[in-house]
């Protein structure tokens, strides 16, 4: 019990007691600095190095700050405007996204290799370039669950086999790159 009044006794000291205010002029400190120690260079004397000036470049120009030449120019890579190397826009940044109209079951596209080994389903992700009039231009497979089946090869060939509604930005129709999910799911008939 005596040790707890102790170790209240000393918290309380500690955190009621009135602390003085102490001002700089009252405090005596006595620094004494050589200037003679100090090396001339760091206080710009005698050996100080000659200025240097700064290249200014203006962006949008070359080293010389002349303008960069029409061929040297690639408008997909300084446009910034969220579009791919093609001029495409990334789906992400339009209204709505391409769509694939699919009439026709997929079960048709489905792989003979992998139903003879009893893969049952697969997941592939393709990257799609598809232009304002809802033509596919071009469509990659970017990732698969199941590679070496056919897969992906069956998953372009519905690429190419669906219709396409264009992807919108602004309200217009608008060439666009977007990546589809297409699930292939062994069905029994």
């Amino acid at each position: 019990m005596l040790f707890h009044f102790l170790a209240f006794a000393t918290y309380y000291i500690a955190t009621h007691t009135e602390r003085g205010v102490v001002d700089s002029e009252q405090l005596e400190m006595n620094v004494d600095v050589d200037i003679e120690d100090i090396p001339p260079e760091l206080i710009g004397g005698e050996n100080s190095p000659a200025k240097v000036e700064k290249d200014e470049w203006v962006e949008g120009t070359d080293k010389d700050g002349k303008d960069p030449e029409e061929n040297e120019v690639d408008p997909n890579k300084l446009s910034g405007d969220g579009t791919d190397k093609d001029g495409f826009l990334f789906a992400f940044l339009g209204d709505k996204p391409p769509a694939a109209i699919l009439d026709f079951d997929l079960n048709e596209f489905f792989p003979d290799s992998a139903k003879s080994q009893g893969i049952a389903y697969a997941d592939i992700t393709m990257e799609v370039q598809v232009d304002e009039r809802g033509n596919l231009i071009n469509a990659k497979v970017v990732k698969s669950t199941v590679r070496g089946y056919g897969f992906e090869d069956a998953a372009l060939r519905v690429a190419r086999a669906a219709r396409w509604s264009p992807g919108y930005a602004k309200g217009r129709p608008t060439k666009m790159n977007h990546k589809v999910p297409v699930h292939f799911e062994l069905r029994d008939n």
